[in-house]
């Protein structure tokens, strides 16, 4: 079995950060790779709660939490993997530092075709894997960042009285 592990720190709290993560339906909204995703069933969370999505090159990818840590990541299997992968699992973690999230994902699969599937692993498979997590891990990093919750507004210094207007350049009243 092969696993593969990638990290990103992002400056959103980890709060934040779970509450994206959280969203097991809403993977699509980050994973650049991902043309649609939906939950199927009734549970939105914890184990057992199970999503659909459809990745750019056209193949579907069936996912089932295993394990929920409320507030700090979860587990899950895919039951329906790309061809040759198999007992493909994947781990999402959120570590707070520095009052923002860490973020670390882990992949671990066997492949199927025997030695040939060993030789497509060697030579492609684990390096598109490490590519879809990098690329996973920055579209999260990015969505988080750029959709922060609003923070408390501070308030607007007093207005200074309006100044006379002058032309410019031709512009302005005349």
């Amino acid at each position: 079995m092969r696993t593969l592990y990638e990290k990103v720190e992002t400056t959103a709290p980890r709060s934040h950060a779970w509450e994206v993560l959280k969203d097991f339906g809403g993977v699509a909204k980050w994973a650049p790779g991902m043309r649609s995703s939906r939950l199927e069933g009734p549970q939105s969370s914890g184990v057992g709660t199970h999503r659909v999505m459809r990745h750019a090159w056209g193949f579907r990818i069936h996912e089932t939490i295993t394990e929920w840590n409320e507030g700090t990541g979860y587990s899950f299997v895919l039951t329906r993997a790309p061809f040759p992968m198999h007992e493909v699992t994947e781990v999402w973690v959120l570590e707070p530092e520095n009052n923002h999230a860490v973020i670390t994902t882990a992949v671990s699969y066997r492949m199927k075709l025997g030695i040939i599937g060993a030789l497509l692993d060697a030579v492609l498979v684990r390096f598109l894997v490490a590519r879809e997590m990098r690329a996973g891990l920055i579209g999260f990093k990015n969505y988080v960042e750029q959709h922060l919750p609003d923070t408390p507004a501070k308030p607007s210094p007093p207005l200074a009285e309006p100044a006379a207007e002058k032309a410019v350049s031709g512009w302005g009243p005349r």
